[in-house]
């Protein structure tokens, strides 16, 4: 199922964005951060995962003065974690839970981008506009990006694709394919 998006840039996959609640994306994101049953707790990608997801909490906070400040605290938090790590996950963009962060270093997504659940980044992905300020992907449910894959443009991309190592994606990709190339084409079609 594609998720879709609104006049208002929101992401409509019901379990993606937790209304109130940080707890259930991201106990998600650490089951994806488990080897052989133990949590791989000092990985960097999963504590800028952490700090995504408080963003994400604080940001919906009301009465708005609330949420200001706790975007100032927030702020100091975030610009450590992306220039440490080279990640950049905004706290407007809409992660599903499970997200999985593969090494760390040059990973780009822009503050309006979609991903669903269970989604796999690699080191130099990008996912961004194209051509104007929202113009941005929306991904689907059990995505894997390659290494330095670019993913631009008001563009789908189905449920559990696989984007290939440094391939350029700005045409949809439906589900259950693979992408690779430059620009990307699709190799396979599943069922």
């Amino acid at each position: 199922m594609m998720p879709n998006r609104t006049k208002s840039n929101e992401f409509n996959h019901k379990d993606c964005v937790p209304k109130r609640d940080m707890r259930s994306p991201f106990l998600k994101d650490l089951d994806r951060y488990r080897y052989f049953g133990k949590l791989e707790w000092y990985d960097l990608s999963l504590w800028v995962i952490l700090i995504y997801r408080i963003g994400q909490y604080c940001s919906k906070f009301r009465p708005a003065w609330i949420r200001q400040i706790l975007r100032i605290i927030h702020f100091p938090f975030f610009a450590l974690a992306t220039i440490i790590s080279g990640i950049h996950l905004p706290r407007g963009a809409r992660i599903g839970g499970g997200l999985r962060i593969w090494h760390f270093g040059g990973i780009i997504l822009n503050p309006n981008a979609v991903m669903g659940e269970n989604c796999t980044l690699r080191p130099g992905v990008v996912i961004g506009i194209l051509n104007s300020d929202d113009d941005v992907p929306i991904i689907g449910n059990n995505v894997d990006i390659g290494v330095g894959a670019k993913i631009l443009g008001a563009i789908h991309i189905g449920d559990n694709v696989k984007i290939g190592a440094n391939a350029v994606v700005i045409t949809d990709v439906p589900d259950n394919s693979t992408a690779v190339g430059i620009p990307a084409r699709v190799l396979h079609r599943g069922p």
